[in-house]
């Protein structure tokens, strides 16, 4: 048979359901259509539903030795805006020249299609599975998984037996190496207003009348200016970077780090403050962030309207480096905003999350890719973020991520998404090969 054909059937009846998160009965018409493709293979399945959230899809299937790799994916997706942006349609799936292009070929329904098949083709060839296989498949990965700790513990024997955990997304650089990714940063998003008239006013009050725009950009430049002092919590229990990726270097592997693609991908020269070499890979993995992710206020259509405006409106996230407490932070913030007569309210927030080099589970999954050949990169944790926490802190599970379908130019959460086939075919050899070796069984 020919899998590769399997995997493309798959993923464009995936790629037509609009399951943005938002669009809950959408999302629920997908769980169900997953949950109907897994136990056709043999699965047992189960769909935890929530009155506020999107359900979660938990599947299982033993092997003939004990224990059980688990996946966690999502299928739930970004908006596709700007759709005038998109050459094809987004939730159709359009192969060229090689390239599927769709909403969540790569984040994260083609990570889905591809480990299903892969399941498939191994119970084909050898009528049950090496080794156990679970699924949990999120339906809110993309808003924060605000209801998914909720719905797991309502299931916790769910997660006896497990090995470890495969995270949902991953892929191929430039040079053809992947990285095997330890952790995630935590995120801690916030929205804060400044409201200081009943109604906006005539600009030319502003000798009297207090401006609320610039009240927020005062008290946003004063987090800056003194890097977050006044909030004590931002600054405690920062893992030491440093030590992390000493251990990964010292026994040869190189850190997952692409400053010059960065470069090129963003159009810079070089980076804020300057950092090159060194002090740039320890910035990105070792230092928390402060972002404003947009402001709104006042007037700003075409041509001029003189107004002194009566609020102003900011969001800003936090992207946190393991250890960092981030409702601690949350409250502390807050706290320090209503001093300053702004409202603040948290949106979300997710918690940092990481699994040691050295753990077992890690150094099978790098045997076996060594002994696959492939070139290997680790980087401690990404720069982004997930409810891999929940996972590693609430039921104590090892977790790798770095093995999926995209490549660097794979453009999640942007127009036009795609994926490369002959990426599809390197990441189901290696979820294979996973599956079926000893190695990722074998106690140490």
């Amino acid at each position: 048979m020919n899998y590769l054909n399997d995997f493309v059937s798959l993923l464009s009846k995936l790629i037509s359901f609009e399951s943005i998160a938002r669009n809950r009965n959408e999302c629920r018409e997908t769980a169900f259509f997953l949950k109907g493709i897994l136990e056709e293979i043999g699965f047992s399945v189960d769909v935890i539903e929530h009155p506020e959230g999107n359900p979660v899809v938990l599947a299982e299937m033993k092997g003939t030795d004990s224990g059980f790799i688990m996946f966690y994916n999502h299928y739930d997706v970004q908006p596709p805006d700007p759709i005038e942006k998109w050459e094809t349609d987004p939730f159709k799936l359009v192969k060229k020249n090689g390239i599927l292009y769709g909403r969540g070929v790569g984040d994260n329904k083609g990570n889905i299609a591809s480990r299903i098949i892969v399941v498939k083709k191994l119970l084909d060839e050898l009528g049950e599975l090496p080794v156990g296989v679970k699924f949990v498949i999120d339906g809110e990965e993309e808003v924060g998984s605000p209801h998914l700790l909720e719905m797991l513990q309502q299931r916790k024997k769910f997660f006896n037996d497990v090995i470890g955990v495969i995270w949902e997304t991953g892929g191929f650089h430039q040079d053809g190496s992947l990285s095997l990714t330890l952790g995630l940063k935590g995120i801690l998003y916030v929205e804060m207003r400044a409201k200081r008239l009943r109604r906006d006013a005539h600009s030319s009050l502003a000798v009297l009348l207090p401006s609320a725009i610039w009240d927020l950009i005062s008290f946003l430049y004063e987090l800056k200016r003194t890097n977050l002092e006044a909030i004590k919590s931002f600054h405690e229990g920062i893992i030491d970077v440093k030590e992390v990726l000493r251990e990964i270097e010292e026994v040869g592997y190189e850190i997952a780090f692409y400053p010059e693609t960065l470069k090129e991908e963003y159009g810079i020269e070089s980076f804020v403050d300057g950092l090159e070499g060194h002090e740039a890979l320890l910035a990105y993995f070792g230092r928390p962030t402060f972002n404003i992710d947009g402001i709104v206020a006042g007037y700003t259509g075409p041509g001029s309207k003189t107004v002194l405006p009566a609020e102003a409106y900011v969001k800003v996230d936090f992207r946190l480096v393991p250890n960092q407490d981030a409702k601690r932070i949350a409250e502390e913030l807050c706290n320090f905003a209503k001093q300053y007569g702004i409202e603040c309210k948290v949106h979300s927030m997710t918690e940092p999350a990481f699994t040691s080099f050295k753990h077992p589970f890690v150094q099978r999954v790098l045997k076996i890719l060594k002994k696959m050949r492939r070139k290997v990169k680790i980087a401690p944790w990404s720069p982004a973020s997930g409810p891999m926490h929940i996972f590693t802190k609430y039921f104590g599970l090892p977790v790798v991520s770095g093995i999926g379908v995209s490549y660097w130019s794979s453009g999640h959460h942007a127009p036009n998404e795609n994926i490369r086939l002959q990426d599809v075919e390197e990441a189901m050899k290696i979820i294979e090969e996973i599956l079926k070796s000893k190695e990722i069984r074998r106690e140490e």
